[in-house]
């Protein structure tokens, strides 16, 4: 009756060709035959094999618990002289678990899918298929082609200012020229088909800014490799939109669905997690490494919101070298992690989570009090050094955090000039005028601004607006390929020399050999940073670091002058 049951209410034909056959072999082993007691292990072998196809935990445990007490009760019936008949009884759990699996939650899916496709079909202006199409088309390529499958998932960015200044109605007219564009370049036999409305297209609307098609590798393995780098180009290329020229831009993922179990929504699943997973990436291939990534992340986030500060953030510190005199200009704190089960971790590896964690201004805030009290301590020994601290961004610019700052400055009897504050160049790209007087009140209370990170897109370093600034750091990138740097050489050099003017000290990050420090000194920067100085130490052997390494240059600076 299990059979029969699952061979009508099933479309799958490997189902119900396996219950065909389950349904004949249990029908002869009810007859006193033990040659078809046997045979219902291969039966459930069949069976085993279907759970393993389909990737479902359910029906893998059903299979396993099922041969392994099929096992059971025919040693009984061997060795105790059991029944024979009830070697059939493993099949009643294969039953349950397969009506479950292909019927019950299909027909939870299908309830789920019709709520799904009455919902987007409304909000669909597009006249494309939806998710829940999408889904019926990739389960029957699956059931009659083997061949590899791959999913691509087009996501359009660049939408929000055309919405804002331009209206909704203009955004939905570009996102049709979007898809028309898409659609142009899906010809392509091996594009999978998706039924709609009578007719057939390849390319699916998830809704918002995403677009979905099926590409099968039958005939080509980087098929679907050209057909993205197609679509990218050609959504480069500007639209014409109520009069107005619009650029966007396309990301696209793809999953390779032959390697991943065939449950559609964990492949939809994957193809998100990829776009997100990489967000600089114009194009991303689904990993397993992605997943496992998200998971220590999420594992990450719940460690932070518990995590004790004091006891788990620490501080290590890098010198900034003047070229002047090899002397100390300040020492930049860097925050490290002392985490439970991976070790010490920068704070590259978990900065992301701590915006995310929404713990942004209690960690800077608990950084410039160390610094601080560092600061302090180095006072009683008779050291003045100046000391750095990162924040993010954006939280340097609410009161709270200069009013924290300001009495942070009054507790620890610091001066000005002793506290520095590092922030990213980005910042400063977009400032209103409540930010520059944000601005203007951290520079009023004695703190001294570093602009960090210019340089490494060294374009944008000409537009940026004069800084009353302190410090700016260039990146990287200026001292890495310092041999090819002839064209480059004169914007940053004009640069230098305009920050010379302001008052503002160039900084070159990224030192690592004599002729890198060099290069920094011949575009005539201020001082440099790097590993050819020093490499970040625990902030415990600060004092002692400092007192050495003014001992020894000042044996040099004798030595030079003798």
């Amino acid at each position: 009756m299990g059979s029969i049951a699952l061979i009508i209410l099933t479309h799958l034909q490997s189902v119900r060709a396996l219950h065909i056959a389950t349904m004949l072999v249990a029908f002869v082993a009810l007859l006193p035959n033990i040659w078809a007691s046997y045979a219902i292990s291969l039966v459930l072998l069949g069976h085993l094999l279907l759970a393993l196809r389909h990737g479902s935990k359910t029906l893998l445990i059903a299979s396993f618990v099922s041969a392994a007490s099929y096992l059971f009760l025919l040693s009984g019936s061997i060795v105790w002289f059991w029944p024979m008949q009830w070697v059939l009884l493993p099949l009643i759990l294969v039953y349950i678990s397969q009506l479950y699996e292909f019927s019950l939650r299909a027909v939870g899916q299908q309830h789920t899918s019709s709520t799904e496709h009455a919902t987007e079909r409304k909000q669909d202006i597009l006249g494309l298929p939806d998710r829940a199409g999408l889904r019926e088309a990739y389960y029957q390529h699956v059931e009659k082609d083997t061949s590899p499958l791959v999913l691509v998932m087009i996501r359009l960015e660049g939408f929000e200012q055309v919405n804002f200044h331009l209206g909704r109605e203009y955004g939905d007219l570009l996102l049709a020229q979007s898809a028309n564009r898409i659609k142009q370049h899906l010809q392509n036999v091996d594009i999978v088909a998706i039924p709609h409305g009578g007719e057939a297209s390849k390319l699916a609307h998830l809704g918002g800014l995403h677009f979905v098609f099926l590409c099968s590798l039958a005939h080509q393995k980087h098929i679907h490799e050209q057909m993205i780098g197609a679509i990218v180009q050609s959504t480069l290329k500007p639209f014409n939109v109520g009069n107005c020229t619009i650029e966007i831009k396309a990301r696209a993922s793809f999953v390779q669905c032959a390697e991943r179990v065939s449950d559609f929504d964990n492949v939809i699943t994957c193809a998100f997690l990829a776009l997100d997973s990489e967000p600089k990436k114009v194009v991303t291939e689904y990993q397993n490494t992605m997943q496992t990534a998200k998971q220590e992340q999420q594992a990450r986030l719940a460690e932070l919101t518990h995590c004790d500060f004091r006891d788990q953030l620490e501080l290590y510190f890098q010198p900034v070298i003047r070229h002047s005199d090899n002397g100390i200009e300040f020492l930049e704190l860097l925050l490290r992690w002392q985490h439970p089960k991976q070790g010490i971790l920068a704070a590259s590896q978990f900065i992301d989570d701590i915006r995310i964690a929404g713990l942004a201004l209690p960690v800077a805030q608990y950084v410039i009090e160390r610094a601080a009290e560092i600061a302090m301590a180095l006072k009683m020994e008779g050291i003045k050094m100046a000391l750095s601290v990162n924040v993010f961004g954006p939280e340097m610019l609410h009161e709270e955090f200069i009013e924290f700052l300001d009495d942070v400055l009054l507790t620890h009897h610091l001066e000005a000039g002793d506290l520095i504050i590092e922030c990213p160049s980005a910042l400063f790209m977009s400032l209103d005028a409540q930010g520059v007087a944000m601005i203007a009140r951290l520079r009023s209370i004695g703190v001294r601004l570093c602009v960090d990170g210019f340089g490494e897109a060294p374009l944008v370093l000409a537009k940026l607006p004069k800084l009353t600034v302190d410090y700016v750091k260039v990146g990287q990138s200026l001292t890495r390929d310092h041999q090819h740097q002839g064209a480059l050489r004169g914007i940053v050099r004009g640069l230098v020399d305009m920050q010379h003017q302001l008052d503002c000290a160039v900084i070159c990050e990224g030192v690592e050999s004599q002729e890198q420090l060099n290069f920094a000194q011949s575009l005539n920067t201020f001082a440099a940073q790097g590993y050819y100085f020093e490499r970040p130490l625990s902030s415990v052997g600060m004092l002692t670091w400092i007192k050495q390494y003014q001992l020894e240059h000042h044996h040099l600076v004798d030595h030079e002058k003798g």
